[in-house]
């Protein structure tokens, strides 16, 4: 069963058993899967700081944009890779794939067959191989760089997820309810959260980003939260900032554990 296929059996799930807002509160807590609660990933230690060159200016053209991306990905690739080669995990590099504005004049659809947003610029792990990175106007006029690192961070930490066999592992899970899989798919959801945070903190300083701009990624966290009457596939901001910020302060995996974390953690 495909990550995908999850998200849909937990939509339609949700949508029979459990309205928006009649939601009752139930804990849910994963045992019994070790690819989830006692991956080798997390006796990794800790990520180190990145010495990647510092990145060249986003600009604001299309081709800026991708050459920013591009030494952005090669960055984590430079730092991620060694570090799970080190604790004997295998490390694949992403392809990447980047679709421009419509002058690219590209028919463009989601990795899993949904169309795109031609309003937001977004990244999207696909596939458990490559990412797809979308870049509407939105990149290529804004001054403010820092969005494009955070979609950049949280995406890569879902191919990590991938490479050390969680994503196997949380397909795997067996759920009884719709309550059940939204709660599974927060817990894979926030610790992608928490892992971004990591790579933030090792490669924040290298890159050359600003300390005072941190707080930008905890603002961004905090707005994918899910809106009042949504399906929670993220949960709530508070959540969103809590496993960024866990991350991003210890660099450590073990603390990205959200699988037996309280369902309180994860709502």
């Amino acid at each position: 069963m495909t990550m995908k296929t999850r998200v849909i059996m937990a939509t339609a799930a949700a949508s029979v058993l459990l309205f928006p807002g009649t939601a009752t509160a139930l804990a849910y807590p994963v045992e019994d899967a070790p690819l989830l609660t006692g991956n080798a990933l997390y006796a990794a230690g800790k990520l180190p700081a990145a010495g990647c060159a510092d990145k060249p200016a986003k600009g604001k053209t299309l081709a800026s944009v991708k050459k920013h991306i591009n030494a952005l990905i090669t960055c984590m690739n430079d730092t991620w890779g060694p570090y799970l080669k080190q604790a004997d995990l295998s490390f694949v590099a992403p392809k990447v794939e980047m679709y421009g504005t419509t002058l690219e004049k590209k028919y463009e659809r989601y990795c899993f067959g949904a169309k795109r947003n031609p309003a937001k610029s977004e990244v999207v792990h696909c596939f458990g191989t490559f990412l797809s990175v979308h870049i509407r106007p939105d990149w290529i006029k804004s001054s403010d760089d820092v969005p494009i690192f955070a979609e950049l961070s949280s995406a890569y930490a879902e191919h990590v997820l991938s490479l050390v066999d969680i994503t196997e592992g949380y397909n795997a899970l067996h759920a009884d309810d719709g309550d059940e899989i939204l709660e599974q798919l927060r817990r894979f959801n926030l610790q992608a959260k928490c892992l971004g945070g990591m790579t933030a903190k090792s490669l924040w300083a290298a890159l050359g980003y600003p300390a005072k701009d941190t707080g930008r990624l905890l603002d961004l966290a905090k707005a994918e939260a899910d809106s009042k009457g949504e399906f929670r596939y993220f949960g709530k901001g508070a959540n969103l900032v809590y496993w960024t910020k866990r991350g991003y302060s210890t660099s450590d995996p073990r603390s990205c554990k959200t699988w037996n974390a309280p369902s309180a953690k994860v709502s």
